[in-house]
């Protein structure tokens, strides 16, 4: 293991190779020292530092719309918008989900490892092929349903409920 002190060239030329969130990277560089510093400031520079940035174009936010106007039990007409989402950089199920819950909680619900081994009673296991996710993603929504429906827990509310329920009952992941 090298250590950079002992490193004999030019440790700058390494700055070559930095593609780390490049266009939030560059506007957080540009700040200026009158730059007034907001909570919407703070929250795109931790979100630099996590890797969790999600730049999304026009495109793609009027697709995001257009799951407001899904009735319940409608989730799988957003497929297409589902399957742009989980192309987007720093864009995984859980957050795909919170996107559209936010947009419409009527329809949609986060699914996380708390809310999902609250349901299931086993871990979340994520899979690397998107068309495995949304399906999982679909059928978890069916479910979550169908025991709203059985436990007459309000849907818009009940991935909050599964989540805070697992933590107390089945303890940490």
């Amino acid at each position: 293991m090298t250590r950079a002190e002992e490193f004999n060239g030019d440790l700058s030329r390494f700055l070559n190779d930095y593609e780390y969130q490049p266009e939030l990277t560059r506007r957080l560089d540009d700040l200026k020292e009158a730059t007034v510093i907001t909570q919407s400031l703070i929250n795109e520079i931790v979100l630099w530092k996590l890797d969790r940035y999600v730049s999304l174009d026009g495109g793609q936010l009027s697709q995001i719309a257009t799951v407001a106007a899904l009735k319940p039990r409608e989730h799988r007409k957003a497929l297409p918008v589902l399957e742009e989402l989980l192309e987007v950089h720093g864009v995984d199920l859980p957050m795909a989900s919170t996107l559209l819950r936010f947009r419409n909680p009527a329809v949609f619900q986060i699914i996380d490892r708390h809310a999902y081994r609250a349901l299931y009673g086993r871990d979340f296991k994520l899979s690397t092929k998107t068309s495995k996710k949304i399906e999982a993603y679909f059928e978890y929504l069916d479910d979550l349903r169908r025991l709203c429906d059985m436990k007459g827990l309000p849907f818009e509310t009940s991935d909050r409920a599964l989540y805070i329920f697992d933590k107390k009952t089945n303890g940490r992941l």
